[in-house]
């Protein structure tokens, strides 16, 4: 019986990637180049406190999802969470933010209600930080389905977490994501998107979630961090935010040119 329930399911999460990938979208034509943007979801604390600095120093910004119901808190698999001073110095210092729900719930689970009030609650927070621009939502858990993405679909880009290089039209309902995470292969299949660059325009989007000495499975440790880091500036590749590309992918085309001119 069990294994009947495990086929069930995987044709059932294969129907509803599928459904996800090809309905619902919204196609923008990717600025020709070659694009690399950084993310942290949740997010811990030693995010905040060691890849930050790290990026900065190479004149760079990441796109930070923001769960607002983790602030202060002590979470089991990444340790410490953000606290209020660690969203303030990464605003002061002109990184980008996101939209992750308030409590970080798994939005294909969850009622169209809940997840409008989870965004709600999620704009107040970031409100109440002086953080009024958010410009993309990354689903927590990449758990989407298409009610799900139907219902955020006129609001900020949406990014999941299949891998990928995001090349030609785009679709901001579903951005592609590369995790640095045990089951990726840690920084492995990042850095094999990235070399890919050399060959083909595209962007590539990066995402983790702790960094620091003996990470969680969807951490990174602060050496494979600084490699990774050093393989994007050997790339040639330009770093932006995903509110900064989302900002290009929405302007009309003669601004577009303009703006990467």
């Amino acid at each position: 019986m069990s294994d009947h329930r495990n086929l069930s399911r995987k044709v059932d999460g294969a129907i509803s990637k599928f459904l996800c990938e090809n309905f619902e979208t919204r196609p923008r034509t990717l600025p020709a180049g070659k694009y690399v943007s950084l993310c942290f979801d949740d997010f811990p604390q030693s995010a905040a406190r060691c890849a930050a600095p790290m990026i900065e120093q190479r004149g760079w910004r990441a796109t930070w999802y923001v769960a607002g119901g983790f602030i202060g808190q002590t979470e089991s698999v990444h340790g410490a969470m953000f606290q209020a001073a660690d969203l303030q110095a990464l605003r002061r210092n002109g990184h980008d933010f996101g939209c992750h729900t308030f409590d970080h719930i798994d939005c294909r689970n969850a009622s169209a209600a809940e997840i409008s009030e989870q965004n709600r609650l999620s704009a107040a927070f970031l409100r109440t930080h002086g953080i009024e621009d958010v410009r993309s939502f990354a689903f927590p858990f990449g758990s989407v389905d298409l009610a799900a993405k139907k219902l955020l679909s006129e609001g900020p880009a949406l990014r999941g977490i299949q891998p990928g290089i995001n090349r030609g039209v785009v679709d901001l309902n579903l951005l592609k994501a590369c995790g640095l995470q045990d089951n990726q292969g840690g920084t492995r299949r990042a850095l094999s998107e990235i070399d890919a660059l050399r060959e083909q325009n595209g962007w590539v989007i990066i995402f983790t979630h702790d960094v620091r000495e003996n990470p969680s499975p969807w951490g990174v440790s602060p050496a494979d961090y600084a490699d990774l880091l050093a393989a994007i500036d050997a790339s040639g590749a330009e770093v932006v935010t995903i509110g900064e590309m989302v900002d290009r992918l929405e302007m009309p085309a003669s601004e577009t040119q303009r703006a990467v001119a």
